[in-house]
């Protein structure tokens, strides 16, 4: 699954363009005075900005198979890397799914993680910058959790998805998509992994494209 389109609302939208323009070096384009643009490899990833209340989200960014070190090294000094008790390491280790990844909050709150996924072969010998990030390969879904297992069995059926095959669905996470792209779904006030930060719903749509047809889901 390929996202190509990610649509997020912010409260902070000049701080957020001078953070992924400046702090992350990468192309920001400006749509309007209330939208924003950022190129992420294969992907886009727009901010608009928000009528009220201070919206955040979960997304993840893939970068080659074999640079988590080097995406490191070269995040130290432009932001505070996120640390897990369960990895006594500000790197997560997922095993089951054949990744690592590392986490940290951009200005307006959202939980971005870069993540290498080692099946996906795409190991790169160039020195590692924002020019290595690959595309948007996670989004975060949240439904009220009183819904939440119909509204799960509604994505699946609605875009002909399936369930990631590395991660079995638990009662509060399911991970559909691949490797290459994957909406993590949690039920609403989950604690988004790895903070103590609940999720919320908040206005987004996602573009994608699956088993050759686009797809644009809003929420």
């Amino acid at each position: 699954m390929h996202l190509k389109k990610v649509l997020l609302h912010t409260a902070f939208l000049e701080t957020i363009k001078e953070f992924y323009s400046l702090v992350l070096q990468l192309q920001v384009q400006s749509i309007d005075d209330k939208q924003i643009k950022v190129n992420i490899g294969d992907s886009d990833l727009v901010f608009i900005k928000a009528d009220h209340g201070e919206p955040f989200y979960h997304f993840a960014i893939n970068i080659p198979a074999n640079k988590i070190e080097q995406a490191k090294a070269w995040l130290t000094g432009k932001v505070e890397l996120l640390w897990m008790d369960d990895y006594n390491s500000d790197i997560a280790d997922f095993r089951n799914w054949h990744a690592k990844s590392v986490y940290f909050y951009d200005p307006a709150g959202n939980i971005v993680e870069l993540i290498t996924r080692f099946d996906l072969r795409n190991e790169s010998t160039d020195n590692f910058s924002s020019k290595q990030f690959i595309s948007i390969g996670e989004v975060g879904l949240v439904f009220k959790a009183h819904e939440f297992e119909q509204k799960n069995s509604e994505l699946l059926k609605s875009y002909c998805l399936s369930y990631f095959s590395k991660q079995p669905p638990l009662p509060q996470f399911r991970a559909i998509g691949d490797d290459e792209g994957l909406f993590v779904v949690v039920p609403e006030k989950r604690n988004w992994y790895p903070t103590s930060k609940p999720a919320g719903i908040f206005p987004m749509s996602v573009e994608f494209e699956t088993g050759g047809q686009n797809f644009r889901l809003k929420s």
